[in-house]
């Protein structure tokens, strides 16, 4: 897996072990951040971050500050791992914690929130959260299955894609 465009492009990455994660794939990353256009000096939040593929992107194509939050202990580490090959970069935080903690003790809205959650896990309540947490006019992109469907009351749906067993469903805070 590899950062596709901006700062770090080329930077290859780290994957974990086993099958607990399921890294967006190269094209579907392309995909959105095609779709999200210029993010530079955007707050970005990768929820479920997994390997962080998508918060190194995001860092890669000038998003700041960038946090990138999964409460797996061996995709934490890969995480680290990977916010590392980046020189340590400090725009880029990491957290090992459930998301919906998380954000509850953060004291911030976000331009941008991407969640690509398991899909054998998905927590309809944890995107309910992180949806109060999308800033006026900010995004919040969820990854899901075809069948699945998500709605929240201060979000407008302004765009869906579907990519073969994934999709990708856009939001816009128009609302706050």
């Amino acid at each position: 897996m590899r950062i596709i465009a901006g700062e770090f492009k080329s930077r290859i990455l780290k994957d974990p072990k086993g099958r607990r994660t399921h890294p967006m794939s190269e094209r579907i990353r392309g995909a959105l951040f095609n779709s999200l256009g210029d993010i530079t000096g955007l707050s970005f939040l990768d929820a479920y971050a997994g390997t962080g593929s998508i918060a190194v992107e995001a860092l890669s194509r000038g998003a700041s500050p960038v946090h990138a939050v999964d409460i797996d202990s061996d995709a934490f580490e890969v995480l680290k791992h990977n916010r590392d090959i980046i020189t340590n970069e400090s725009r880029l935080q990491v957290h090992r914690a459930n998301v919906k903690t998380w954000i509850k003790n953060v004291d911030r809205y976000f331009d941008v929130i991407v969640a690509d959650p398991p899909y054998d896990k998905i927590g309809m309540d944890a995107l309910d959260i992180l949806a109060n947490y999308v800033s006026k006019d900010g995004l919040l992109v969820v990854s899901l299955p075809p069948a699945e469907h998500f709605s929240h009351k201060n979000l407008q749906k302004i765009d869906e894609k579907t990519y073969g067993n994934a999709k990708l469903v856009f939001y816009k805070n128009t609302y706050n």
